[in-house]
């Protein structure tokens, strides 16, 4: 069932320190919202709002038409799923367990590990090419191949939302593929789909709309070709770059205008 999600109006801070205020999105069913944006604009920290992570001071975020407050844990389990990879370390899980761990919410038992649950662990890491960390060590895996397990443990919990933090970051380009490509068959078999993203080009070509923030704030929202322009590359990141749509596989090239540092500024490094 296709579920809608809004975030009307939250404010946010922590300590004394003002993350953001004002904040307001709406993503549907069926669709992939990108946030992209600066370190520190307020990316991951919106995303632990919308799971629940951390409370706003003010403002609402209503989930399938119902505000997220009123949800009993279990129950928002249910219905939205997020990968924010703080990942403790100092202990062994294989993999597959670490997937099977998404499968909880969907229990009614003391004993949740069937083949039913084993089935869908396999099911996640197969969909991201993944089934060779299956016995492995989390561990023991490289921060992409991590990141895929944990990808992998947020699809098992098989929910109408799904929160995903920097989903492609340490992976190559063949994976970071992979990775957009089945968010996309995702979104259009009807589920919501909210990602942060570094990568401006596959934003704009997996996602539907996008979401700049800034400093705590939406600077930009709307289409990746109405948003993703020369001018917010320099007003937002500094960035001076010439954007080029290319018009037969409406794709963005982004060509940054590099510069160099005068020999003096490094010459403590030498």
């Amino acid at each position: 069932m296709a579920c809608n999600l809004v975030v009307d109006g939250i404010r946010v801070e922590i300590g004394s320190c003002k993350i953001f205020d004002n904040i307001e999105i709406r993503v549907g069913g069926g669709e992939i919202l990108a946030i992209i944006g600066p370190n520190g604009s307020g990316k991951t920290t919106l995303l632990k709002c919308i799971s629940r992570t951390i409370s706003p001071v003010s403002g609402e975020i209503i989930v399938c038409g119902r505000p997220a407050r009123e949800y009993s844990n279990r129950e928002y389990s249910k219905t939205v799923s997020a990968m924010l990879p703080q990942w403790p370390s100092g202990f062994s899980m294989k993999s597959y367990e670490i997937v099977l761990m998404g499968c909880r919410n969907q229990s009614t038992g003391v004993w949740w590990e069937g083949e039913k649950e084993l089935e869908v662990a396999r099911a996640a890491l197969g969909v991201l090419n993944a089934m060779d960390l299956y016995e492995r060590d989390f561990d023991t895996l490289s921060s992409g191949e991590q990141r895929k397990v944990l990808i992998a443990k947020s699809l098992a919990q098989r929910t109408g939302i799904i929160l995903l933090d920097e989903p492609v970051a340490y992976l190559d380009m063949k994976h970071k593929l992979e990775v957009m490509t089945v968010l996309r068959a995702l979104a259009d078999m009807g589920k919501t789909v909210l990602v942060t993203l570094h990568e401006i080009d596959l934003a704009s070509k997996y996602c539907e709309n996008v979401v700049v923030l800034s400093e705590g704030k939406v600077v930009a929202a709307g289409k990746p070709r109405e948003v993703i322009t020369s001018e917010l590359l320099s007003s937002v990141y500094g960035v001076e770059a010439v954007v080029k749509w290319d018009e037969e596989i409406d794709y963005p090239v982004i060509v940054p205008k590099t510069g160099r540092l005068q020999r003096g500024e490094i010459s403590c490094l030498m």
